[in-house]
């Protein structure tokens, strides 16, 4: 099978990585894989792994670069002949919905990953023959906000590659609560740092690990709290990839205050096993089972986030049961290999219809 993938860039981020994994997973099963996209760190490699590339400059929203994208992505469509478009993100879906005008013979799926504004801009993003979410919450949202019949929708969760089940944690004398997540307001930091510091109030012994990159600014802003509450010898505020942060993390907390469309870093820290404490909004209660796979928690509550980290750090058993049964799950349900999979008979049942 031939596939166009449409996306804005392919640097480092959730879309980008879960369209690399697929490409590099698809390429081995002996399929053909377009990219159309802006530049990115990841496009090099996907290269090397036999990748067919486009530039397709998506980065800036103006009437002149979308007219030009449409032209390019009706050539390349015209000169590649794909068996199926699949597109994420806003900008991209306006212009494969205006490109794919001339190709309606061709399947078209988009995917939705986030909770989008309500605005017209959004639209398109339902509009394929068939719709991803990578969530039911963002099923139900798809629905409602942009207008996708329910019937054209298909659920296809992220996947996470199996590389975080050899994660070898560096030896601590205490636990370690981390965080990983970018420095912006929505993902609730502040709420992590209260629940940290009335435990330490409390006499609980642990190290504080707040692991990011974005907002220069609100990292600044994280460090001066720290340093003002007196933290700064047990809270480190830090940059580094996932894998690499959760070799010293050993419970993960996902405070966030706005509906998270999916959550990578949750089923990462899973099938690392390393306990996940995530707020009760989103997609985070469809990859955590209260008190089996891990602990839900009301968003803005650093007292609830406070308890559920003091009960796993003071059984040991618990610990150990909740870090197995989250593995078990995320392996079961997010493996990278089902959801390319689960991709492909989304492709098989279009191409069927044709």
């Amino acid at each position: 099978m031939k596939i166009l993938r449409v996306l804005p860039s392919m640097g480092i981020g959730g879309i980008e990585k879960s369209v690399y994994d697929f490409t590099i997973e698809a390429l081995s099963l002996g399929h053909k894989v377009i990219i159309a996209s802006g530049p990115g760190e990841l496009l090099p490699f996907l290269h090397s792994k036999g990748a067919i590339l486009y530039n397709l400059p998506m980065d800036k929203k103006n009437p002149a670069v979308f007219i030009r994208s449409v032209k390019r992505l009706r050539k390349l469509i015209e000169q590649e002949t794909p068996d199926i478009i699949h597109t994420e993100s806003r900008f991209p879906c306006w212009v494969v919905h205006y490109a794919r005008k001339y190709f309606p013979e061709i399947p078209v799926v988009t995917s939705i990953h986030n909770f989008y504004s309500r605005r017209l801009y959004s639209q398109p993003t339902g509009k394929g023959d068939i719709v991803i979410t990578v969530s039911e919450a963002l099923k139900e949202y798809a629905v409602e906000y942009l207008k996708a019949p329910k019937e054209k929708i298909r659920v296809v969760y992220n996947g996470v590659e199996e590389d975080f089940l050899n994660i070898e944690k560096v030896a601590s004398s205490v636990v370690r609560v981390g965080m990983i997540a970018r420095f912006t307001k929505g993902k609730g930091h502040f709420y992590l740092l209260q629940a940290l510091k009335k435990l330490n109030k409390e006499g609980i012994k642990f190290q504080g690990l707040i692991i990011g990159a974005g907002s220069s600014r609100y990292k600044s802003k994280l460090e001066r709290w720290i340093k003002t509450n007196g933290l700064t010898d047990i809270i480190g505020v830090r940059q580094m990839d996932a894998k690499e942060a959760l070799k010293h993390i050993d419970i993960l907390v996902t405070p966030s205050i706005q509906p998270e469309g999916f959550g990578r870093t949750v089923i990462e820290a899973q099938m690392s096993k390393t306990p996940v404490i995530g707020t009760n909004i989103g997609a985070i209660p469809e990859l955590i089972k209260d008190g089996e796979t891990g602990f839900l928690v009301s968003p803005h509550s650093a007292d609830m986030i406070a308890e559920k980290i003091k009960k796993l750090i003071e059984d040991a058993s618990l610990f150990r049961q909740i870090s197995e049964k989250a593995q078990k799950s995320a392996l079961q349900k997010f493996s990278l290999q089902k959801i390319v999979s689960d991709t492909f008979d989304v492709y098989n049942e279009l191409l069927e219809q044709r």
